[in-house]
């Protein structure tokens, strides 16, 4: 009797043991469940137009604070060491000669001063053009917001050589940086690109009074926007071709463009507005050769808050322009797609499209476009 209900009693406990078990693992099914889906909204999120300026930000910040501290804080500072050392011995130097010498001997004191700074002139080079000297300690070259000027170059490929890494670490965080960094800023330039040209394209036909098949497009019953495959109107297509934005304005929103650049950085930096420009446009079209670049904080000069912000809204400037240059380049591209096709069909190289009526089952009749001859 006792040995049944201690039977009972075990099979009850392991019947709730099993029970627990199985809700523990029901939970931790929901819980992965949940966190798969949350992954799966987070990158979905970063793929969207927000999500990939976002994206872009955020990974500039994010490597402006690496390099800063890699390079600022953890930098090499013997190249600079080494100068001021050299400097100390050439002034000592140079005064010994002087006082040996003196004014009366002004030849001799000539030919000795002269092969002294040759001495220190073969020093110093090799320091320049190997070590990176500057002149100034990378504690204070890598301000926040040169680091963050470093960055934006990697990614942009548009590396003004102002900047480089001297550490063994920096060079390789550069490497991996730039790895990741550049198909990033493709996509950023591709999403955002393609934004600021429906936006301009919707400015502009409005502009124009163009209705909205100009753009390539129909409005259906329901408000929504499709391709123009099936004509609303039953017109044909060659009636209403489709239009695009003229290369001339293109080339007039990136003249605009460089022209509020180069006002504004003419004014900070003191530049004159040809230079200004010049410096805006070639950093805009990523050539970069770095003999123009912005910030006095670069050159050890000023470290004050004003230079800080006004690189800082550098960055956001070429930013905000590398999406519109893409913008511009889509909308040529189109344009002489466009163009091209005119001029092959009016050779009779391409075939004419086609109309004919076809019966939909709302009972209305529509124009569908065709190739061919019947």
């Amino acid at each position: 009797m006792q040995t049944a209900y201690a039977r009972m009693v075990y099979e009850r406990q392991a019947r709730e043991q099993r029970r627990g078990a199985a809700e523990g693992h029901r939970q931790t099914s929901t819980f992965k469940t949940i966190l798969k889906d949350a992954c799966r909204r987070l990158i979905a999120f970063l793929f969207t137009q927000v999500g990939v300026c976002g994206l872009v930000v955020a990974y500039n910040i994010l490597g402006a604070f690496a390099f800063r501290v890699i390079e600022g804080e953890m930098g090499d500072p013997r190249p600079e060491e080494t100068a001021k050392e050299l400097r100390e011995q050439m002034v000592h130097r140079l005064w010994n000669v002087t006082l040996r010498l003196n004014v009366l001997e002004e030849t001799q004191w000539r030919e000795e001063v002269v092969v002294a700074l040759q001495e220190y002139q073969e020093f110093v080079v090799p320091l320049i053009k190997t070590k990176g000297y500057r002149g100034v300690y990378p504690k204070e070259t890598w301000s926040f917001s040169a680091a963050l000027m470093y960055s934006l170059s990697v990614y942009t490929t548009i590396g003004y050589g102002n900047l480089a890494p001297r550490t063994e670490l920096g060079k390789i965080t550069t490497i991996l940086y730039a790895i990741v960094g550049m198909p990033l800023m493709l996509l950023y330039m591709s999403n955002v690109g393609e934004i600021l040209a429906n936006i301009f394209k919707f400015i502009y036909f409005r502009a124009c009074r163009c209705d909205i098949g100009s753009l390539g497009y129909y409005r259906t019953a329901s408000g929504t926007i499709r391709p123009v495959t099936v004509s609303q109107n039953g017109q044909s297509d060659e009636s209403s071709p489709r239009r695009t934005i003229p290369i001339t304005w293109c080339l007039l929103v990136i003249a605009i463009y460089v022209g509020i650049g180069g006002l504004i950085f003419a004014q900070w930096e003191r530049w004159s507005v040809l230079d200004a420009c010049y410096f805006s446009y070639i950093s805009l079209s990523t050539i970069g050769f770095g003999d123009l670049v912005p910030g006095k904080t670069v050159e050890g000069e000023n470290d004050d808050q004003e230079v800080e912000s006004q690189q800082i809204i550098c960055t956001v400037y070429l930013l905000v322009g590398s999406a519109l240059v893409a913008m511009c380049f889509n909308l040529m591209q189109e344009e002489t797609i466009e163009n091209l096709k005119a001029f092959w069909r009016n050779l009779g190289c391409l075939r004419k499209k086609k109309t004919r009526k076809i019966s939909v089952q709302d009972g209305h009749e529509r124009t569908a476009r065709y190739d061919g001859d019947g």
